[in-house]
Parts: C-alpha cells; sequence; structure tokens
C-alpha cells in the first residue's frame, strides 16, 4: 500500500470499492487515502512517520497530519517508526498517536 510501485491501483481498486459498498459485511479499507463517500467505510492507511521520506526499500511515508487531513483515512498504521532499533517503544506509540490525534482534530474544523 505504501511501496512505490505497489499493484493495487486503477480497475482493481475500483473494483474492490465497488464491492465493499455492495456488502455490509465490509467494514473499511486498508489503503492510501479515502476510496469512497458513499458507505461510511474505515479507512486505515499504512507507511506512517513523523516525518514524510522513503527507504532503500521503497517504503514511502507520510505524516499522520497528510493521510489523516489530506487523505481522509481514519486510523494510522505505524510499524518501523515505533519499533525501530534503539528506540522507546512506548514514548515513540506516544508521540504517534499525539500527532495522529492532533491531525484528526484538525480534519473537524
Amino acid at each position: 500500500m505504501s511501496t512505490k510501485g505497489m499493484l493495487a491501483t486503477g480497475a482493481y481498486t475500483d473494483k474492490n470499492v465497488e464491492m465493499a459498498v455492495a456488502n455490509d459485511f465490509v467494514i473499511g479499507f486498508i489503503g492510501s487515502r479515502r476510496f469512497t463517500e458513499e458507505r461510511d467505510l474505515i479507512t486505515m492507511t499504512p507507511g506512517v512517520g513523523l516525518h514524510a521520506s522513503g527507504d532503500a526499500l521503497g517504503q514511502q511515508y507520510r505524516t499522520p497530519e497528510m493521510i489523516v487531513t489530506e487523505n481522509g483515512s481514519d486510523i494510522i498504521i505505524v510499524g518501523r517508526g515505533i519499533y525501530g532499533p534503539g528506540k522507546d517503544v512506548a514514548a515513540e506509540a506516544q508521540r504517534y498517536r499525539d500527532a495522529g490525534w492532533a491531525a484528526y482534530e484538525n480534519r473537524l474544523k
């Protein structure tokens, strides 16, 4: 989803959104942005970093503000930003939680 060159684009994504909207058992998506306003589906987005950047593996990181405010996502998914080598997991999780919440509050304005 957040890797350069990913294949989940175009007609594939459109068909998945169409099927999700038509079926009540789908509650949302893991994706780079909000895909539809037809139903109140949850959007969860991976590839979150406190600073927009990328890495040698092609991962493209976007800030919580970009993901929540600009892309309309509801939940941020964080991995390496919290669990990277030498990091204080609790402190990093708190930083991301605070940044995600601030972005959500900005979106409500």
